[in-house]
């Protein structure tokens, strides 16, 4: 029985024929001994996705977004764990089959199999040989890298095991990342240094790579793969549409910060007088010196909220502490501003309660 396309597939078929690279020509005109048929072209569904319009990322709506807040919250994470000022940026993503993904890897450098729970399959992170030796000199005590080398070895299981502490940090990292989409639980499961033992899902399973690039102090210090299962993400395609835009966030914050600025304290002052004096009459003043503020005991007081006339409040006392009733809202009419190029002497009630 020959093999039946899924639909993912046969879409995939589709649009290979649109852009050209499958002919839909199945005979070409031989002359006298009749028609030729035409050589089958091969076609790997997989690549046409990595040179058509329609990238890696097309296929989960928004997931740039969700790796982008991974490249800084890891680059911040690496930055304060190893004292040293990291630079990430994420790269392409693509898709092509896990087989294919795990070769391009050529068993070099170190890789990390994740959990991803509630999600499943889980994902992989892979370090290459120059990233891997760079952060294990970094943790290992070496002085500021003038230049990186990746050494021509496999990583020893001691290396492997060094390497773990700063994998392990990955999983905060991602999981921050998810909680617009979904309360992700990943885990470190393993760390590996032989890829043949690496297997999280069929080998023409489809899977989405992204690359990140890592940077130290200007110089190239070595690049990360994230490989993880169009399965594993599939059932989130929903909720990456919800996430909001650049503008919708603007505005959610917007709502925010108002919220937040009515919690904030203010300082507010009853203030029963204020007169201006020159520099001169204060630096005149002595003990015993009576200063009469001009404050009529019939007139409100004026309720001053960070520096600024607000309210009018009539002042009395409450379970004995002085309080000022609030009688309406300041205006210039009932009331007088001070000018700036004078000195300001106020006298505050010492309560404001009631």
């Amino acid at each position: 029985m020959e093999p039946i396309l899924s639909k993912e597939e046969i879409a995939d078929l589709l649009a290979a024929i649109r852009t050209g690279q499958v002919s839909t020509d199945s005979i070409d005109e031989g002359g006298p001994g009749g028609p030729i048929p035409k050589p089958v072209q091969d076609v790997d569904i997989f690549q046409v996705y990595v040179h058509d319009e329609d990238k890696g990322g097309m296929r989960i709506p928004n997931l740039d977004i969700i790796l982008d807040t991974f490249t800084r919250n890891f680059g911040t994470t690496l930055t304060n764990q190893l004292q040293r000022t990291f630079s990430v940026h994420r790269e392409e993503i693509s898709t092509t089959s896990f087989q294919n993904s795990i070769l391009d890897l050529k068993n070099q450098g170190a890789i990390g199999i994740y959990s991803t729970d509630p999600l499943k399959y889980g994902c992989l992170f892979h370090l290459d040989a120059l990233l891997a030796f760079t952060l294990l000199e970094i943790m290992l005590g070496s002085a500021i890298i003038s230049e990186s080398h990746a050494l021509a070895r496999n990583l020893t299981t001691i290396e492997i095991n060094i390497l773990k502490n700063m994998m392990q940090g990955i999983c905060h990292d991602l999981q921050k990342a998810f909680r617009p989409v979904i309360t992700l639980k990943p885990k470190l499961l393993k760390v590996e240094n032989n890829f043949r033992l690496v297997n999280i899902v069929d080998a023409e399973t489809e899977v989405l790579v992204t690359s990140f690039s890592f940077m130290i102090a200007g110089k190239q210090a070595g690049s990360m793969r994230l490989i993880i299962p169009y399965l594993t993400l599939e059932p989130l395609r929903e909720k990456f549409k919800e996430i909001v835009t650049v503008a919708q966030a603007s505005y959610t914050w917007g709502k925010v910060l108002a919220r937040e600025t009515l919690e904030m304290e203010a300082t507010v002052i009853a203030r029963s007088g204020l007169l201006e004096m020159s520099i001169r009459q204060i630096l005149d003043m002595k003990e015993g010196d009576i200063i009469e503020l001009g404050y009529d005991p019939d007139q409100p007081l004026t309720i001053v909220v960070e520096d600024k006339p607000k309210f009018l409040a009539v002042p009395g006392e409450r379970n004995g502490r002085k309080a000022f009733h609030v009688t309406g809202l300041y205006s210039e009419r009932n009331g007088r501003q001070p000018g700036p190029e004078n000195t300001r002497i106020q006298e505050p009630v010492a309560d404001t309660t009631g």
